[in-house]
């Protein structure tokens, strides 16, 4: 249990229907149920698109949020390839994240 988890649920419900992701996972201190005073929200978006910081921006700037968020977002070939290598950022997401729409 994260005490960011109303917000976490608010936030997933405007990510998918601003975006439609295939996934949203939450890694990071909250999906490890380590948080702290200066924890932030983690989040890796799996969607199609051709420029993930125009993505980005767009969500810090447009989705509403009253905790500190990071957004990380994979193409599905990304990550495919990169989620089963535990060297990766993708790899390490894969194994400690928690799915918050069921999974890609």
């Amino acid at each position: 249990m994260c005490p960011y988890d109303v917000e976490i649920e608010d936030i997933k419900n405007q990510l998918i229907k601003m975006y439609n992701p295939l996934d949203i996972i939450l890694f990071g201190s909250c999906a490890k149920g380590r948080v702290t005073r200066s924890s932030d929200v983690d989040i890796c978006l799996i969607l199609e698109t051709n420029d993930k910081r125009k993505i980005v921006r767009d969500i810090l700037c447009e989705v509403e949020y009253n905790v500190d968020l990071d957004v990380v977002i994979y193409t599905p070939q990304e990550w495919r390839n990169n989620k089963d290598d535990q060297a990766t950022f993708a790899g390490i997401i894969q194994r400690t994240g928690v799915s918050l729409i069921g999974g890609y």
